[in-house]
């Protein structure tokens, strides 16, 4: 009995261990690409293996581009001078690529701080993305929607401009007003 449950138990584990790679592909700096399992850390590196019973290799930024999984592209990005570039999603590519992180939402407590006697009040979030974007060059914070700064970074756009300022098209629906850049503006 002892032989059965640690064998269903070594059974269990190597199931959950194999789910959490994902079939993809990966893309190096020199722009070819290699299909196999993947899977991401917490550190914005990357599991490799062709296989599963291939031994795994450990790539980050100095080594890929990005990887494609499910049809969604994740690519490394410098948001900054400093910092090491990080992974984001890849919605739209063109003059301005957007990006976007998907937040998963959940509940939170907000607390009133040391010495009150008040109790944390629980709040219900929705998931949600925040989106970011390339242009000239230059990374910018969008959020969760269009605000006056990036209507003025997008003025060689008057079309797009009078669409999302005339409430034509929501300020949240940044992959269309995106998409409607990169396909009708910005040459």
């Amino acid at each position: 009995m002892k032989n059965i449950i640690l064998f269903a138990l070594f059974l269990l584990c190597s199931i959950s261990l194999k789910a959490q790679y994902q079939e993809g592909i990966i893309i190096f700096n020199n722009n070819t690409s290699k299909a196999g399992f993947i899977k991401t850390r917490a550190n914005d590196s990357v599991k490799f293996k062709e296989n599963d019973e291939d031994q795994t290799v450990v790539y980050d930024h100095k080594h890929i581009i990005g990887f494609d999984i499910d049809g969604l592209k994740y690519r490394y990005v410098r948001t900054n001078r400093t910092d090491p570039p990080s992974l984001y999603l890849e919605i739209e590519s063109g003059k301005i690529v957007l990006y976007g992180l998907y937040m998963q939402g959940g509940t939170s407590s907000i607390g009133f701080g040391p010495g009150t006697n008040l109790q944390p009040v629980y709040v219900d979030q929705e998931p949600y993305t925040i989106y970011f974007m390339v242009i000239n060059d230059r990374f910018v914070r969008i959020g969760t929607k269009l605000k006056k700064r990036h209507l003025k970074m997008l003025k060689d756009c008057p079309e797009l401009v009078s669409k999302l300022e005339d409430g034509k098209m929501k300020k949240k629906r940044i992959p269309e007003a995106i998409e409607f850049y990169n396909d009708n503006c910005g040459d």
